[in-house]
């Protein structure tokens, strides 16, 4: 069965130049899990995939693009616009041993005619455990996809309860997150004299746009010299637009990260957790606004971000846009995000786990 569904990015999820979908098989690959990562959420897959090759490990990435069309084909002669997809998945998974499923709702792309079996990992990235395993329309294949895997990890704490009742033995594996690539920081306010606060998420309710357009009307009455940014993108954003903040359209995965680069603070997400791309601008240096508070990571720490209630936040970026380096210095958001969304160390917790479902 053909299954067309969401894939959940998180952030604004842009072209990035993928990993290579297949790499080079020869001497210096012989006896290592060849491992294939099928399908991506906000680039980790890529990610991953990208250290993985840096280290000499035969990893490979079907991007999502070449997993499935967007649009599932109709019958007839529109069905044989499927047939290079499955063709590649049919002689992706014949050359790996391990497949890395990225989405819950992808696993069963992996049960069609003429793909071989694999084992797999099953990584469940948000809205599929959140949202859809919720919905009649989804459990079924959700709850298959969840049992019939060697093993599942979950990127979002907040999906931590629902994850591990679903499959009691779960991990929590990170989002990966590299500095490699990123944008130097060159926050516009020192080049300008006005500075400029860039909102980084969409503006939609899984990023809590009710939040976010009352901290935009707060900065707008508290700091009119400021500048205030944010993307064209979501149901919030002619809301956003009327309390003052300037939409840019969005673009390429770089000109996403260049205009974060330009900020003298960044305005993540208002929810538990942050995203991959609110990581992206703590790497590249900028000083993270963030209200409400964050879950503590596995060692009981929280993102360093200025954050608290609607008044502690405006009043903390006001005194951020005085120096926004010594304060992104203050916070060590950059040493903080290395530790804990590093690929490196990421890879090293992947490995035993792929070991361990060839075992199963």
């Amino acid at each position: 069965m053909m299954v067309d569904d969401p894939i959940q990015m998180e952030g604004p999820c842009r072209a990035r130049q993928p990993a290579r979908e297949h790499a080079p098989h020869g001497a210096r690959y012989a006896g290592a899990m060849r491992v294939l990562h099928f399908n991506d959420c906000a680039f980790v897959a890529a990610t991953l995939v990208a250290e993985a090759r840096r280290r000499d490990l035969p990893w490979r990435h079907m991007t999502p693009e070449r997993v499935r069309p967007r649009v599932q084909p109709a019958g007839g002669l529109g069905r044989l616009r499927y047939l290079p997809y499955l063709a590649r998945r049919i002689s992706a998974v014949a050359e790996s041993d391990v497949v890395h499923v990225h989405y819950g709702t992808s696993a069963p792309l992996l049960r069609q005619r003429g793909v071989p079996r694999r084992p797999y990992v099953l990584s469940l990235h948000g809205t599929d455990i959140r949202t859809q395993w919720h919905d009649p329309a989804y459990h079924g294949q959700l709850r298959r996809a969840i049992d019939e895997a060697a093993a599942v990890l979950y990127t979002n704490l907040d999906t931590a309860q629902e994850t591990l009742l679903a499959r009691p033995d779960a991990n929590h594996l990170p989002q990966a997150v590299s500095p490699r690539g990123l944008p130097p920081w060159r926050p516009r306010g020192l080049e300008t004299g006005t500075p400029r606060i860039v909102f980084g998420p969409r503006w939609s309710a899984d990023k809590g746009v009710q939040e976010q357009l009352e901290l935009a009307d707060a900065l707008r009455r508290a700091l009119p010299r400021a500048e205030l940014i944010g993307l064209d993108w979501g149901e919030g954003a002619p809301e956003a637009a009327r309390t003052g903040v300037r939409l840019v359209p969005t673009g390429p995965h770089r000109q996403y990260l260049e205009l974060l680069a330009s900020a003298d603070v960044v305005i993540g997400q208002a929810d538990v957790i942050l995203s991959v791309s609110d990581f992206e601008a703590m790497l590249i240096g900028a000083p993270l606004a963030a209200l409400g508070q964050r879950l503590p990571s596995a060692d009981g720490t929280q993102p360093p971000t200025l954050r608290g209630s609607l008044e502690e936040v405006v009043a903390q970026i006001a005194e951020a846009l005085i120096e926004p380096a010594a304060t992104a210095e203050r916070l060590g958001s950059r040493p903080w995000v290395r530790a804990h969304h590093d690929p490196a160390r990421l890879i090293t917790m992947l490995e035993p786990i792929y070991q361990h479902s060839m075992r199963t």
